[in-house]
């Protein structure tokens, strides 16, 4: 047989698999998506900044957090409320038409929530995927604030460690990058399987 290495199936089909193997892995029970706006959200401009007429504010979101908090039953069996905090942590640049320009950081926080199908045995988590941000300069009567609207993509999911039964074509053997001295990859890779 010849060699059969990732990647899409032929036009005439994939063969059929050589064996049958138990893996372990992380199964995914549940997911799904959801935005989550944090809108005028705002902060103190320093003191040291003085804006003037006609200034631009940058931002970008440097980094964020999702940490499982509260899990409230549904009354539905196995469905759980998944309640998260979400962090977000953004950098602003003030620039005006003439003068000095500003950078400050400030960290927000929200809760959303989802709701899973997490039975016993499964784990709940969540990540930010992806995320935005936009500010603008608040005139106040003691200076200015810098009110951002904020969007965090979330990735809510359950899981368990399972062994799970898939037909196979054995091991994967990664081809050579470049010539070498030695045995690379050296053979057997992998421990046999039993038979």
């Amino acid at each position: 047989m010849a060699t059969i290495t990732p990647g899409p199936c032929p036009s005439t089909g994939c063969p059929p698999p050589t064996e049958i193997d138990c893996i372990i892995v992380d199964k995914v029970y549940d997911s799904c998506l959801q935005t989550v706006s944090l809108n005028n959200e705002c902060a103190p401009l320093a003191i040291t900044c003085l804006p003037g007429v006609g200034a631009a504010v940058s931002c970008t979101i440097t980094s964020t957090s999702c940490t499982i908090g509260a899990l409230t039953p549904t009354g539905t069996p196995n469905y759980v409320n998944v309640t998260a905090v979400l962090s977000a942590t953004l950098s602003y640049t003030v620039s005006p038409a003439t003068g000095t320009v500003c950078t400050a950081t400030e960290t927000f926080t929200t809760t959303a929530t989802a709701t899973l199908y997490l039975p016993s045995g499964t784990t709940a988590s969540c990540n930010v995927v992806n995320s935005s941000c936009a500010c603008v300069l608040v005139p106040t009567t003691t200076g200015s604030n810098v009110c951002c609207n904020l969007s965090l993509c979330v990735l809510f999911e359950s899981t368990a460690t399972v062994q799970l039964l898939i037909p196979t074509y054995g091991f994967c053997v990664p081809p050579t990058c470049t010539p070498s001295t030695i045995t690379c990859p050296p053979s057997p890779l992998y421990p046999p399987q039993h038979v």
